[in-house]
């Protein structure tokens, strides 16, 4: 299967001995709008179809026989993966699972092919974007090979994968052609912190920009004028914002536990502030496994008298949360942290940390007890 169908058919024309019905029929098989399995052999004379490619085309080949090439038991040409996608996703699309299970495989390089193919266009794209979306490698190969349409983003923005987001955040010029995709990113529990501040800049620009134009009549002076109007954009912009992201705690009432343990283990702040509160004990403790949480989330969560001891106790487990100091010393100052942990721990607390603790009128007596015992030792006094 040669690599630039195009190219070949240029070179078709070029043969006399080619009849001009040949070509037509040649340049058809890159539309795929009509039924030409009668002409297989014209494509495998050409190259164009093997016997693989030919039955899939035909849809000659049966469910397990297309099940046993994507699950790599029956071998293909690594020129023929864009040709086997496409005919999969037309002709056999009860196997979409067993498609995707394929793809996931694919590195970017091979998903470049696929998307600069010329059998990817218009819906069968769609369909292979609305497929791919959670996927970085298939996003990225997409975003470099491509002029990425607004279209195209419509479905990107709805993507549960923080990496794809992220790239999709740096796409400002296309973004700003459109607000609503910057609204559907800022209310996606999915889209990362860092991208949720690049859109926010950007929607504060766009609103700015917007705003300085209804009011340029007021000066001569345009950056006089936007000036002026920046302190009332920025705080309108921040509320809109903070509109956004907080219909999340309808989303997040709607989803089943499966859903909310996802969310918890890749979402946003804004996602793992609602999480950490659910009742539903996995879920709180998935969020605590989100690789995005920050030592200042934890912080303010073990400093919060209100939390659990589940969480005290997985928190502990952490051992790079336990190195931040100010984590260690609030969980020891925790009414709810067990006493094993507490007594564990108490020696590492600086002195005048000690001290509090000793005093403290929310810890358990045993710790209180011992806390003043390193107290005096480790003062001097008696």
């Amino acid at each position: 299967m040669t690599d630039n169908v195009f190219y070949l058919l240029q070179e078709y024309q070029n043969k006399t001995e080619l009849e001009k019905e040949e070509v037509r029929r040649l340049k058809s098989f890159l539309t795929l709008d009509e039924d030409l399995s009668g002409y297989l052999d014209l494509y495998k004379k050409h190259n164009i179809l093997n016997n693989i490619t030919a039955d899939l085309y035909a849809k000659r080949a049966t469910e397990n026989q297309v099940k046993s090439i994507l699950e790599g038991y029956i071998p293909v040409n690594y020129e023929d993966y864009p040709l086997i996608v496409f005919l999969v996703l037309k002709n056999y699309k009860s196997l979409v699972k067993e498609l995707y299970l394929f793809l996931k495989r694919f590195k970017e390089d091979l998903f470049k092919k696929i998307v600069l193919s010329p059998y990817f266009q218009g819906k069968y794209l769609t369909y292979l974007i609305k497929i791919m979306k959670n996927n970085v490698f298939f996003v990225s190969a997409l975003i470099a090979a491509r002029d990425v349409e607004p279209e195209m983003l419509g479905i990107l923005v709805a993507s549960s994968d923080s990496e794809v987001l992220f790239r999709v955040s740096n796409l400002k010029h296309i973004l700003a052609k459109d607000i609503s995709l910057i609204r559907q990113m800022l209310s996606n529990p999915y889209t990362p912190d860092d991208a949720v501040v690049l859109l926010k800049q950007l929607l504060f620009e766009i609103n700015l920009a917007c705003e300085a134009e209804k009011r340029k009549s007021e000066s001569n002076n345009p950056e006089e004028v936007k000036e002026n109007v920046k302190k009332e954009v920025a705080e309108k912009t921040e509320t809109e914002a903070k509109e956004l992201e907080d219909n999340l705690y309808q989303k997040v009432l709607t989803m089943k536990p499966v859903e909310k343990i996802k969310l918890a283990l890749k979402g946003n702040k804004s996602a793992r502030s609602l999480l950490i509160k659910d009742p539903n004990k996995q879920i709180s403790l998935s969020v605590l496994k989100n690789p995005r949480i920050t030592e200042e989330e934890i912080e303010t969560l073990v400093k919060n008298k209100a939390t659990p001891e589940h969480l005290i106790r997985e928190i502990t487990r952490n051992r790079n949360f336990m190195k931040d100091y100010n984590i260690l010393r609030s969980i020891l100052m925790h009414p709810k942290t067990p006493l094993e942990i507490s007594m564990k721990y108490v020696n590492n607390l600086y002195i005048r940390d000690i001290e509090i603790l000793s005093k403290s009128r929310e810890i358990p007596a045993a710790l209180k007890n011992q806390a003043t015992r390193l107290y005096l030792t480790k003062s001097g006094k008696k």
